[in-house]
């Protein structure tokens, strides 16, 4: 069993950016992961005294499906995130005033009457904005999705589950990484605690590539088990680096 990919989503339900390797810390969420979030007009999320909010206060796929499209490129040190879509790239500087309203205005108008704004960017310094507050990084199966890929009748975009680590293997059987809360797993030189299997929501059913909603998996994730689960949650226990091709080792 193998780290096949790392997928980082420096905002909130907007694009993905792939990486080749990065640095954990303990207790901490993959760096630059949902590092900000579009607040909308109805949020709770206080500028004034950040910290996590629930994702409900904020721009989602599940209700936006357009903003799974844009290709995603951030640099932690500068802030600059550059987002691609429809063959048109806009570098955004987070750090400053004037990007983040530029990024947000982009952002109201694809989400329009959906979530009427005003609409601002939020962050917390330090705290990710993880759809559970628990700041843990995600883990899911590439054979697991290629079972449920069959199940659905179409080759589902890793993408659609905005996981963090994906992991691989001739060894791995599909949906045991269901089994695993509570036991230990390490990838590269950093040790994960796995918690709780990840519950899904509509944001699975939008296209990355279009968009638009397409193969719904949840009816097939439904119909195996009474919640739609799939991925897990693994807390950071000891931070390392992590890369592409790792192996994976799950203790007893």
């Amino acid at each position: 069993m193998h780290l096949a990919a790392i997928y980082r989503h420096p905002v909130k339900s907007l694009g993905s950016e792939p990486l080749g390797s990065v640095t954990l810390a303990a207790g901490k969420a993959l760096p630059g992961d949902r590092a900000y979030a579009i607040a909308h007009g109805d949020t709770a999320f206080d500028r004034e005294t950040p910290a996590w909010a629930a994702c409900g206060n904020f721009l989602r796929i599940a209700n936006i499906p357009a903003l799974a499209r844009p290709a995603i490129a951030y640099d932690p040190a500068s802030h600059v995130m550059t987002l691609t879509d429809e063959g048109a790239s806009i570098a955004y500087d987070l750090s400053s005033s004037q990007g983040r309203e530029t990024l947000a205005a982009w952002a109201g108008a694809v989400a329009g009457a959906i979530r009427p704004g005003p609409w601002f960017v939020a962050d917390a310094p330090g705290i990710a904005m993880t759809d559970a507050g628990d700041q843990s990084p995600s883990v899911m199966s590439l054979v697991s999705l290629r079972d449920l890929s069959q199940r659905v009748g179409a080759d589902l975009d890793p993408r659609r589950f905005r996981g963090n680590l994906w992991i691989d293997g001739d060894d791995l059987v599909p949906w045991v990484e269901l089994e695993w809360s509570g036991r230990t797993m390490a990838i590269g030189d950093a040790v994960f605690g796995v918690t709780d299997p990840i519950e899904r929501c509509l944001a699975t059913a939008a296209d990355p590539e279009t968009g638009q909603r397409s193969a719904n998996p949840l009816p097939a994730l439904k119909a195996m088990r009474s919640d739609p689960l799939f991925g897990v949650l693994a807390d950071v226990r000891h931070g390392g680096t992590i890369s592409v091709g790792d192996r994976l080792v799950i203790e007893p």
